[in-house]
């Protein structure tokens, strides 16, 4: 028996080495953008530059910094890498031998500056770079010396990346930069073909294409090789410059071929996170087995401060702990004594939403836990107890949770903003309502009467106008409160039970028609309203007069059963809405105060109004937003970065009540990262308007990206897995950016707002930039009335420091945005009679050239049409080119007519010159 059970072990624990070393043998993935020299392939990963041999292997660790490096390139004779990074001053051009070291800066632009590879002679980087273009950004294709100085722009100009000839005297392009590089099968106007141009005729030749996704051309001898989806998969293809001929080089299925590059016998691609190498001749291909070991402390736990992502935060029922939600981790913070209390402490979860019970003896939060979707949890107020976890039925997550005062109901709007009221001893789930917009998610409104017995809200009615609605908990039914002709929101109940006050418009006119441009400067009033809920029930406001008392009156005091429940007599309703002695004014909000009075907040200034005396004043400025404990003696206010917690029975003093909210959390970012991804591909699942996700199988994007997950070493990897998993879906303005990046370095390269060309040796001054005409918010550093300085000057110094026509003067330049500058300037290209001048650069100067390219338009269109026509650019459609047009249209309604420019929304003018 003994000897049986030693053979099963031993054939389970071989089992397990054979699984095991089968994953281990088909190394790490998650590898990208290689690069391939006769004997190395260097590529990005973790953030970071590596090499390994061109067959695989042991990677070696060339760059380790928080900074994302990216875009390595070997350079022809394989001693050097080029890559860009925003290690310093903003993502530049950098260089660094194979064998490692201390890379070297090259470069100092305004823009970020994205390697594309080198010249063919080894001597210059090229690079795609955004700087000096306007009225918006756009690449070009530039070349700086090996050894550093200045760049030269090529002479091509809209150019995003490109490939060498091996003469160098054409090179391979491809013009647009995609706003949405991930967008699978992707048809629209961005898809330009790539085009071979003769550098110094400029003659071009488009690569034969179908309006189809072409992307990265790589030239190696006779052919450029580039990525193409003309099969609806991303694949490498070939284009033959002698026979014109198109070549499909490899036939992969359901993920795309990502990057590629050829050292002219061989070609090195990136697809499924692996790196796979081909024979050019045979057109033979293996998956390279890359191992990547090394320390990534930009992935590792750390204890992280989370004070300033505090939010949903409110007051326990007397006001003694304020709960709280950051990043995803649910604290109860003490008012005056006692620590902080992290009460979920899990970082691969997102807790959400926390709620403290009416009654003050429960918290509840919405939480992800499990990774299949959101349920409710409850606990104790100390977290220390075993939690109850209640599922949402049919709803994916909650907003605006509510508890009811008497505990005993969790209101929340859903995904689908269905109004779900909860019962927590049952777990039953009802639906009380749905809102007339999925925009209303979240703004509901949702708040229950002081009896637990009704909820009251705000929703859009057929006229795009919200009503005051509420709905009864005994009978089901729902009713309008407030009249369909004005635009009601924000409902509060008086604590007393016989009041509902609420905020409503007349004017708001525009501004209902969210999703119009003429709705952007809108500004409608509100007024306050109170309603008088009971039909017998004398208006708050009654006429008052000091008289003897009536003793032959005998009084029946009322039951306070009867008392505190809060009736609602339908009847003649609007005859008992009565509005309050407040300005009219643009109101963000109101929450409910002690009994008889109400709190508003316009903006910073929050106002606390009371029935008796009919009267409103100021309760505090300076405060985004305030939280009444479920007792109404405590308000929370937020002030900035300041929390406090005062009484709401008077104005607190300036400063009084401060809080201290020092949050700190165990973050496990390979836990949270993994979180994320899970989150994200039940967003898409979840709430994408298509149901059929455009025919994609969603559970087969989730087996083919989330296998990737245990490589993510940087939060860039985390944004490159979203976004190739999002792509999936082939829909527009789904993006990925922002995020938790380490810290790095900040660009304080100096911009002077002027065109400065090489010449006899020295930097020329070709052209100032101005501010034009009404412009405030713009700054030119030399057109200031006074300084002497023109165009045709030369700056011959920085700070002291010679400047020569063979410096980066931007380099001259770096550290100066900001600070007050001296520049030595002469009318020749010497010292000799040059003179100084204080400037003071900006940190960007696009809103210059923005100005000037807008403002050269209107006078050229001027001036051709003798004063007939006016110009207006339109960026946009959103709030840019609606401000644009107002104030260029109006301003030239005098003229016979105008000419109306849409170029450079989202590129289009390239767009515009290759469909048509």
């Amino acid at each position: 028996m003994l000897a049986k059970k030693l053979k099963l072990i031993t054939a389970l624990v071989a089992v397990f080495l054979i699984s095991n070393l089968s994953t281990l043998g088909q190394g790490t993935r998650l590898l990208r953008q290689p690069s391939i020299s006769q004997q190395l392939i260097a590529f990005e990963y973790g953030a970071d530059i590596w090499v390994v041999d061109k067959k695989g292997g042991d990677a070696r660790r060339i760059t380790s910094t928080a900074a994302v490096e990216s875009n390595p390139h070997l350079s022809p004779d394989g001693k050097t890498i080029a890559f860009s990074s925003n290690r310093a001053s903003g993502t530049q051009v950098y260089t660094v031998s194979v064998n490692g070291g201390a890379p070297a800066q090259l470069t100092w632009n305004s823009e970020a500056s994205l390697v594309r590879g080198w010249t063919p002679d080894g001597k210059k980087i090229l690079y795609a770079c955004a700087r000096e273009t306007a009225p918006t950004d756009y690449n070009r294709l530039w070349t700086v010396s090996a050894n550093g100085g200045a760049s030269t722009l090529l002479p091509s100009p809209f150019a995003f990346s490109g490939s060498y000839s091996p003469d160098g005297k054409k090179m391979a392009i491809d013009r647009v930069s995609r706003w949405d590089v991930e967008w699978r099968n992707y048809r629209g106007g961005q898809n330009t073909p790539l085009q071979i141009i003769d550098l110094a005729t400029l003659a071009e030749v488009n690569i034969p294409s179908d309006k189809t996704m072409e992307l990265r051309p790589v030239w190696a001898g006779d052919e450029i090789f580039f990525l193409s989806d003309r099969d609806w998969i991303s694949n490498v293809w070939s284009f033959n410059t002698k026979t014109s001929s198109l070549q499909q080089r490899t036939k992969v299925k359901g993920s795309d071929v990502k990057w590629v590059d050829a050292n002219g016998s061989d070609l090195v691609y990136e697809w499924n996170g692996y790196l796979h190498l081909m024979d050019i001749p045979s057109g033979k291909t293996q998956q390279l087995v890359i191992n990547v070991t090394g320390d990534f402390p930009w992935a590792e736990p750390v204890w992280e401060t989370v004070s300033n992502r505090a939010q949903s935060a409110s007051l326990s029922a007397t006001g003694k702990r304020i709960i709280m939600e950051a990043r995803g981790e649910i604290f109860t913070v003490p008012v005056e004594n006692g620590d902080v209390r992290n009460i979920t402490q899990s970082s691969g979860v997102a807790d959400r939403q926390p709620i403290w019970s009416p009654d003050g003896k429960q918290i509840a939060w919405f939480s992800d836990a499990g990774g299949k979707g959101y349920s409710l949890h409850i606990a104790d107020q100390e977290g220390t107890g075993a939690r109850k976890q209640i599922s949402i039925g049919e709803s994916k997550l909650g907003w605006e949770p509510t508890w009811s005062p008497d505990s005993k109901f969790i209101a929340f709007v859903d995904d689908d903003v269905r109004i779900k009221v909860l019962e927590i001893a049952t777990g039953k789930i009802q639906t009380a309502d749905v809102a007339g917009m999925n925009i209303e998610r979240g703004g509901m409104g949702i708040t229950w009467s002081p009896d637990s017995k009704w909820l009251a809200y705000s929703k859009t009615g057929s006229n795009s106008l919200h009503r005051i609605m509420v709905w009864s908990l005994d009978t089901k039914k729902v009713h309008a409160l407030s009249d369909p002709m004005a635009d009601a929101q924000g409902p509060v109940w008086d604590r007393g039970g016989k009041f509902l006050y609420f905020l409503a418009s007349t004017n708001i006119a525009l501004g209902a028609g969210w999703a119009n441009t003429s709705s952007m400067q809108a500004k409608p009033n509100f007024a306050a309203y109170v309603v008088v809920l009971r039909k017998g029930e004398a208006s708050p406001f009654v006429l008052k007069s000091d008289e003897e008392p009536d003793s032959t009156k005998q009084k029946k005091p009322a039951t306070a059963e009867k008392d505190s429940l809060v009736k609602i007599d339908l009847d003649q309703l609007d005859r008992r809405t009565l509005v309050l002695n407040v300005p009219v004014a643009y109101y963000d909000y109101m929450f409910a105060g002690p009994k008889g009075s109400v709190f508003l907040g316009a903006g910073p200034v929050i106002s606390k109004y009371v029935l008796e005396g009919n009267k409103m004043e100021d309760f505090t400025k300076g405060a985004s937003m305030v939280s009444v404990s479920a007792n109404g003696e405590k308000a929370l206010l937020r002030s900035g970065p300041q929390w406090r917690v005062v009484a709401t029975s008077r104005p607190p003093a300036p400063g009084e009540g401060a809080v201290a909210v020092d949050l700190t959390m165990r973050l496990n970012r390979s836990e949270e990262w993994k979180q994320i991804v899970e989150e994200a591909w039940r967003y898409m699942r979840d709430y994408f308007y298509d149901p059929n996700m455009h025919g994609r199988d969603w559970n087969d994007v989730w087996e083919r990206y989330t296998p990737l997950i245990p490589y993510i070493k940087h939060r860039a990897d985390l944004s490159y897995v979203l976004d190739m998993m999002n792509g999936e879906l082939s829909v527009g303005h789904s993006f990925v950016f922002g995020g938790d990046f380490p810290k790095v370095g900040d660009s304080k390269v100096g911009m002077l707002g002027a065109d400065l060309i090489p010449e006899s040796g020295r930097w020329k001054i070709q052209r100032i930039y101005t501010t034009e005409s009404w412009n405030p918010g713009l700054e030119a550093p030399l057109d200031v009335p006074g300084l002497k300085v023109a165009e045709g000057n030369y700056i011959v110094a920085v700070n002291g420091r010679e400047l020569l026509a063979s410096d980066d003067y931007q380099e001259w330049l770096d550290g100066t945005a900001g600070k007050q500058t001296v520049l030595t300037i002469n009318s020749k290209p010497g010292t000799e009679g040059s003179w100084t001048i204080i400037v003071k650069p900006v940190s960007n100067e696009n809103g210059l050239r923005q100005q000037a390219w807008v403002e050269n338009n209107r006078r050229m269109v001027d001036s051709l049409s003798k004063g007939r026509l006016g110009y207006v650019w339109v960026p946009n459609t959103g709030g840019e080119g609606f401000v644009n047009f107002n104030r260029y249209y109006f301003a030239q309604q005098d003229k016979e007519g105008a000419v109306i420019d849409e170029r450079f929304n989202g590129e289009v003018y390239w767009m515009i010159i290759w469909w048509t």
